[in-house]
This record gives C-alpha cells, structure tokens and sequence, in this order.
C-alpha cells in the first residue's frame, strides 16, 4: 500500500511540474512563482531575456533573498522604514531663523537709543555729555550811549557804541515819541559793520507836545538785543538811562531744539532743561513703539 501512496504523490508532482512548466511557456504564469523558483526564473530568463522580466516588473530570486536579509549590525529590522534627512531644508530654516532673531535685537537695539536719547535731552540736556552747543564768541564789554538835544521842536538823539568787534555785524533802532509816550512819532533803523572799536550815529525828529520820549536797541549780527538805552525831556527834566543785555550761554541751555537740530551750532537752537516740546513727546511714543515691537515674537 505505501508503494501505491508513493506513486500517486510522484504523479501528482509531476502532473503540477508540467501545469507549472505550461503556464511558463504561455505566459500565464504568476511572477510570484517565477521569484520563487530558480528553476523557472533562469528558464523563463533563458526564453524570454533577462530584460523582458526587468520591464514587467519580475525580480530575480537572488534579489528577492536580498532584500528581505535584515542588515547585520543594525538596530533596526528590515520592514521599518526611516525617512531620509533633508539638510538643506532645515539648514535654510535655521539661517531664517537667525536673520529674523537679527532683526528684533536690531529694532529693539534701535528704540532704546532712541528712548535714552529723548530721555536724556529733556532730562538734563544733551550738551551737558557730549558739548555740541557752541558759544558766541564774547564781544566785550560793549558800552552804549545816548544823549539827545531839543532845539524849538526838533529832538535830536546822539548815539555811541563803543568796544565793538572788527567785522562784526551791529544795528540800533529806535522809537521816537510824544505826550508822554502816548503818541508815536517816528521809528528807525541803522545797520553798520564795525571797522574799528566805536561807532556814532545822530538822528532828528520834529516833536510838539512834551514831554518827548525815545527808546533804542543795539543787536548784533544774529539780531540779539546787546544793550538798550532810553530817554525823555520835559522843559525842566532830562532823564537818560542804559542797560546792558546778558548774553546767552550755552551751560544754561544745554537742551538741544530737535525742531532746530540743523542749525545746532546757533546758540538759539538750545534751551533750559527740563522743558519738552511736542516733537520731544512724539519721539517719546514712536521710540517706545519700537521697543516693544523688538521685543515681540512672531507667532508660527
């Protein structure tokens, strides 16, 4: 009995060899089994070519064994797979990164100055640290004078300037009135460059009703009262008086006029401490914004 068992698995094998070995021939075989068999691989390889198998997509059996070797020495077995490591896209990422981190300390680093700055020139004025304020040069003791004289109805007014600056720019003007300064006669005006340390000039000016009155100005060359001196006459009174004008230093205006910042080396560009002005508080606000947009972060 078991040699009848033996010859009917021996048939059925070699009637499956021969279905197997049809299939080959006509085409219709699973590529499965090509892949399984060496056998039928290198027969079908022989029949067909090796790249007629390559373009149906057939793999030999010796690179299906292959690829399902798990790689020796690795911590990882075959069937996981790990994506592949994009460096640029990250290194491109991480210079983005810093550019941007740039900008906020920038900005940031900007609206600080600018706030110490602001702060600082209200405060305690910014030519008492850095000295950009810049005197006028002293011209001296400048001494001027009036007398005046009335002849019947005609007063006339004698002027001197003494201790002047060769080359320098002056002017005296002048307010001549009457009936106790109620009535405005005539006004006037003289501009001169010294040549020399001295200067006089007269004027005449008919008047009627007493008493007689006059005012003058002695300016300098940015038209800065220097001096001034007035008068009046009355039949039994002549009265004269002089008052010399204080110049204006730069350590009593050491805040800096930034709606004049142009014009920084003019004395007049600079004013007391502590005095802000409208542009100073808006420079206030705009550097304040800045500040705080440096010190946000962009939401991703």
């Amino acid at each position: 009995m078991g040699f009848i068992h033996q010859g009917v698995r021996l048939e059925t094998k070699l009637m499956n060899e021969a279905q197997k070995l049809r299939d080959l021939l006509d085409g219709s075989m699973d590529p499965s089994e090509l892949e399984s068999y060496k056998e039928y691989y290198k027969l079908a390889e022989r029949i067909y070519g090796r790249e007629a198998l390559d373009e149906i997509g057939i793999s030999s059996p010796q690179d299906v064994e292959e690829s399902l070797t798990p790689v020796v020495n690795s911590e990882f077995t075959h069937d996981v797979i790990l994506p592949k490591p994009k460096p640029e896209i990250e290194e491109n990422e991480n210079q983005q990164n810093n550019i941007k981190s740039k900008r906020r300390k920038f900005v940031f680093l900007v609206g600080m100055i600018g706030l110490i700055l602001i702060s600082t020139n209200v405060a305690v004025g910014i030519d008492s640290i850095v000295g950009l304020c810049e005197d006028e040069e002293p011209m001296g003791d400048v001494e001027f004078k009036a007398q005046h004289q009335v002849n019947g109805n005609t007063l006339t007014i004698f002027w001197t300037v003494t201790n002047t600056t060769i080359d320098y720019q002056y002017s005296i003007t002048w307010d001549v009135s009457q009936n106790g300064s109620q009535e405005l006669v005539s006004s006037g005006q003289i501009n001169w460059t010294a040549n020399g340390e001295s200067f006089s000039h007269s004027n005449m000016t008919t008047v009627q009703i007493e008493p007689y009155a006059y005012s003058s100005s002695l300016l300098d060359q940015n038209g800065t009262v220097i001096a001034t001196v007035s008068g009046s006459h009355t039949s039994s009174d002549v009265n004269a008086m002089s008052t010399i004008e204080s110049s204006k230093l730069c350590e009593d205006n050491p805040k800096l006029k930034l709606g004049e910042i142009m014009n920084y080396k003019d004395i007049n560009s600079w004013g007391p401490e502590g005095e802000g002005e409208i542009i100073d508080g808006m420079l206030l606000m705009l550097f304040t914004f800045v500040t705080l947009f440096g010190l946000t972060k962009k939401k991703k």
